[in-house]
């Protein structure tokens, strides 16, 4: 790559424009190198050298260069940059004000959102990105309910944003479509959740009508010492409930999770297992069962 285009993408973390391209190259070259496949798009306009990866900061650099002024980051890839994008979505999100269009193309999708000041923040890698308790508060406003908590859970795992602070930004959205929605989850929130998944079965609990379980409840041999931890529990009762996503394949999966079962029945927990059938399809059998053991084994729940 020649040095004034390298200079550019380096400046842009990899990407770059067919107007700094032009600036070095011709147009056939410009050609040559795209359908040879040494250079890819990215966006209208804008290009990534084959031998790059395209993370979140190299796609709102293409982004500002496909739409012709830089503009931060929003939503999933603001979360993405800020450490608590844990919902896989190829799409680029940006901010573009509410003055300009905002045609959807080549998984790039502009936002006509109202930016008050303080919303913006430059992070480290010179990447801009609407702040992270703007961001948790858009994608919970937005979302449906079982992906906008495992954000809010995330975003206060990552140590981006503070209970506190959610609170104070729900306010800043009154009004806005989702807020009344968004509120209750920021009050369901917990920073405890290591995963989606354990963040949607604890929401199903909460609509079930369930006590709140513990996430991530530490669970002790006969020694008081800490062994074992379980995803969400209800200690008083001894009654636990696991997720098993697609890891727990395999036959040392499944005798790993043999070993693990028997080791709670052998101390008198009563361990449940959901599986993504119960929490994106019919999850009321299964809390039918927790609701069960839960009275059966506490006089607390009944």
């Amino acid at each position: 790559m020649r040095s004034p285009l390298r200079y550019a993408a380096a400046r842009q973390h990899g990407a770059f424009s067919t107007r700094q391209i032009l600036s070095c190259y011709t147009r056939d070259e410009l050609r040559a190198r795209v359908r040879s496949q040494q250079w890819k798009r990215v966006f209208t306009g804008s290009y990534r050298h084959a031998g790059s990866e395209p993370t979140a900061r190299l796609r709102v650099h293409a982004a500002g260069l496909s739409i012709g002024r830089p503009v931060p980051a929003c939503l999933h890839t603001a979360a993405e940059l800020l450490g608590f994008g844990v919902l896989d979505d190829p799409v680029t999100h940006v901010v573009v004000g509410t003055a300009l269009p905002c045609t959807r193309r080549d998984e790039l999708w502009p936002h006509q959102l109202l930016i008050r000041p303080g919303d913006v923040t430059t992070l480290r890698c010179a990447t801009a990105t609407t702040d992270a308790n703007r961001t948790a508060v858009d994608l919970a406003r937005t979302l449906r309910r079982l992906d906008a908590l495992p954000i809010l859970d995330a975003a206060l795992a990552a140590g981006a944003c503070t209970p506190e602070a959610l609170a104070a930004e729900i306010e800043h959205h009154t009004g806005l479509p989702g807020v009344r929605r968004a509120r209750a989850l920021v009050d369901l929130a917990d920073a405890r959740a290591e995963s989606p998944q354990e963040s949607r079965m604890r929401l199903l609990c909460h609509d079930a009508g369930l006590p709140p379980p513990t996430p991530q409840l530490p669970v002790r041999d006969d020694g008081g010492r800490v062994r074992r931890w379980l995803d969400l529990g209800w200690e008083e009762a001894k009654v636990g409930l696991e997720y098993d996503g697609a890891d727990h394949d395999g036959a040392a999966r499944r005798r790993s999770d043999r070993r693990r079962q028997n080791w709670f029945t052998d101390r008198g927990w009563d361990v449940y297992h959901a599986t993504d059938a119960d929490v994106f399809g019919n999850p009321a059998p299964l809390m039918a069962q927790l609701a069960t053991a839960l009275a059966r084994r506490s006089p607390r729940y009944r």
